[in-house]
């Protein structure tokens, strides 16, 4: 049974979709069913059930994907451990949520590059929600959430900063100018959130809900850049941290709306799994990427004085 073949059956059966786990891979899309289709050979047992355009795992297929995860989780620890001297090398698998691939790790992905060229990275993209899950499973060596505080016992939690979020809209929204928004106040309104959706948007909802008043249409999107151009362009209002869009506001392009909602903050967490062990390789990826997230502010007070 190689492998190969179980960390792209792994991938298929998280995106439940030949097509997204091929873009994931990078593989060819006849090459990566042709590794499914050779693993379901080899366990004489369909892993994936084709429901018209749609897939859906097998029984088969829901008992592989623990041994599976086990399997590639062990491999990828063996490939850390073995080379000799303590030197960082080896494989390491990291998660983050869509806006912190382009914030925060392009910085340490440099760094450690620079540093330590025997370690070998791959990044993969995916909500909060199941980065945690692929996290307790194994299948991640380490993630960055930027969300609600993870308190779960088998997850080893160190949250590197805490911001409070805003709603942020088109700089000539008819809420902008008021120096008190209430919740209840944005009823109806459009919002552009991310495609692979993070907690951190439930408080506002939830206050919503408790004023009896809902959002209007969710559009979604898969980036960070779009969502920002979209409430420039009048689409809708969207949560973000104030960070995120210092230029845009700055420059006057989006407003922040006075809108006032308890617990409305979003932490930039670094998970492992508690049990997991702290190969070279990872213990250099974590100080790199905490220093880098340390660094973040006064970089940009810097670019602002400049």
């Amino acid at each position: 049974m190689e492998l190969r073949n179980l960390s792209t059956f792994l991938t298929v059966a998280k995106t439940l979709s030949f097509t997204r786990a091929a873009e994931e891979l990078n593989y060819a899309q006849s090459s990566l069913s042709a590794q499914v289709q050779a693993l379901e050979r080899e366990l004489g047992s369909p892993l994936f059930e084709r429901l018209g355009k749609r897939i859906a795992l097998t029984e088969s297929g829901r008992r592989l994907v623990r041994y599976a995860e086990r399997l590639v989780n062990l491999e990828r620890e063996a490939l850390n451990s073995v080379p000799e001297g303590g030197e960082p090398a080896g494989l390491l698998t990291v998660g983050a949520c869509e806006w912190l691939c382009a914030d925060l790790l392009p910085r340490t992905l440099q760094s450690m590059r620079e540093r330590y060229p025997e370690v070998r990275l791959t990044i993969r993209p995916d909500a909060c929600s199941r980065l945690l899950a692929a996290v307790s499973g194994g299948t991640l060596d380490v993630a960055f959430l930027a969300d609600e505080r993870v308190r779960q016992a088998d997850i080893s939690t160190e949250v590197l900063q805490s911001e409070s979020l805003i709603v942020i809209a088109p700089h000539d929204h008819r809420l902008a100018p008021r120096k008190r928004v209430r919740p209840e106040e944005l009823a109806g309104e459009t919002f552009v959130v991310p495609r692979l959706a993070c907690t951190y948007l439930e408080p506002l909802f939830t206050a919503m809900a408790a004023c009896g008043a809902s959002p209007g249409p969710l559009v979604e999107f898969g980036s960070v850049e779009a969502i920002k151009r979209c409430v420039e362009a009048g689409v809708g209002l969207a949560v973000t941290a104030r960070t995120s869009v210092r230029v845009e506001l700055e420059e006057g392009r989006v407003a922040a709306l006075a809108c006032a909602v308890p617990a409305f903050r979003q932490h930039i967490q670094l998970i492992r799994h508690r049990d997991k062990w702290l190969s070279p390789a990872l213990s250099a990826f974590m100080e790199i990427a905490k220093r880098e997230m340390e660094e973040a502010p006064r970089r940009a007070a810097s670019r602002r004085s400049a």
